[in-house]
């Protein structure tokens, strides 16, 4: 039984300014948490909830976590950092700062402009668990003040706790706005998937991982969503007597839904289960990607087997069938030699994976399996609590790279 956690604001107030001023807001915050009788600064401990009593009895748990930065540039980005912040369960951050940013619809005007909002927000369970309150900033700047915005929020930023950045759109690579605000961050989250079918999108994320000499921690949610399909490929390899056939392999085919149904594409999520094939077993990479005349790409890859090593040969094709919404349609594996044997992965719906295999050594096998696509509340939670590095995530994605023409 899943429980879930529902975010209510307990008070809010809103205004417009010309100046931003962070000592301003953290007034208003210290107005609404004095209003709801609750302290007006965190506990001592970072990365804690803190019990504290609640005015006219009982508790609640205020969070003591991390800062986190989201920026949307379109409504629906609005809706979805809104909707997703509201409604994560196993964390809440001690303050969300979002920052709306728009074109200007007066070219000519050269004043600047903020719409501020500040709540301060309350998840409940249906367990009756004390309540957590948590902080949210919203800024809604036009165009031409979006460029200053990275030094008026980093004195929001709470002290001594870390710093998240996450960018659900595709836009990062081409926005100022986004570079600048790295300065300031520990760690970035950001979707792939959002950066469409372009195959430089990839080498465009792993040059992230480069910013600094690789100061900054990155998060995927493309690298979550392939999760069930790591598990399943990794699982059809355990029984010992199908390992042989990891040195025999000849061919990896994966379809990818060109159009994914949120409008962004698969591609991203093909090249990292690309990677992450070639990093775990070795592979390396021949020729960088080919685009077929039928359609997708080609390219050969080497393992390191024997004195020769052999060669696979790696197709990925765009399937534009009513099934293929998702990031991933079919992964097939095909192995040859003294070892053959046949592994394939297809998602038949959002919450359904089909697998099947077939070697010489054990006999065909079939079976459906419940692999339901995280949702953003789940993903943003997971990322929310890491810390460090995943280094697996980081050999998939250098690897990807390399086959980017």
């Amino acid at each position: 039984m899943t429980t879930t956690t529902e975010a209510r604001p307990a008070f809010a107030t809103a205004w417009e300014t010309d100046i931003l001023d962070a000592g301003a807001i953290q007034d208003e915050l210290n107005k609404l948490w004095a209003t709801l009788g609750g302290p007006r600064h965190g506990g001592q401990a970072p990365g804690e909830m803190v019990a504290e009593e609640r005015y006219g009895g009982g508790q609640f748990m205020r969070a003591n976590t991390l800062n986190l930065l989201a920026v949307a540039d379109t409504d629906k980005h609005i809706r979805l950092i809104e909707e997703t912040v509201r409604n994560l369960t196993d964390l809440q951050p001690s303050r969300t700062i979002i920052l709306i940013t728009r074109p200007t619809s007066d070219t000519d005007s050269n004043e600047t402009h903020f719409d501020v909002r500040v709540e301060l927000l309350e998840s409940t369970t249906p367990k009756g668990e004390p309540s957590v309150r948590f902080e949210v900033v919203t800024i809604r700047s036009d165009g031409q003040t979006s460029g200053n915005l990275p030094s008026l929020v980093t004195p929001l930023l709470v002290a001594e706790l870390s710093d998240f950045l996450w960018w659900p759109s595709g836009t990062f690579p081409r926005h100022t706005l986004f570079h600048d605000l790295l300065g300031i961050v520990d760690r970035l989250i950001v979707d792939s998937a959002q950066l469409g079918r372009d195959a430089s999108g990839i080498d465009t994320l792993r040059s992230l991982l480069d910013y600094d000499s690789g100061a900054h921690l990155l998060g995927d949610f493309t690298w979550h969503r392939l999760s069930p399909w790591r598990q399943l490929l990794a699982q059809f390899f355990d029984p010992p007597n199908v390992q042989p056939c990891l040195d025999t392999i000849e061919q990896v085919s994966i379809a990818y839904a060109d159009v994914r149904r949120d409008g962004s594409s698969g591609f991203p999520a093909a090249l990292l289960t690309v990677g992450w094939l070639a990093s775990r077993l070795n592979w390396e990479v021949i020729e960088q990607l080919e685009r077929r005349r039928s359609g997708g790409w080609w390219a050969p890859l080497r393992a390191r087997t024997g004195d020769h090593g052999r060669e696979i040969e790696l197709r990925l094709t765009p399937d534009t069938s009513p099934h293929a919404v998702f990031s991933l349609r079919k992964v097939q594996i095909i192995a040859g030699g003294d070892a053959p044997g046949q592994f394939t992965i297809e998602r038949t719906d959002s919450d359904d994976l089909i697998t099947s295999s077939e070697s010489p050594s054990m006999p065909p096998v079939s079976r459906m399996v419940y692999a339901r696509r995280p949702t953003d509340q789940r993903m943003l939670g997971a990322e929310l609590q890491r810390f460090g590095r995943d280094r697996i995530f980081e050999e998939a994605l250098a690897l990807a790279a390399k086959l980017i023409p």
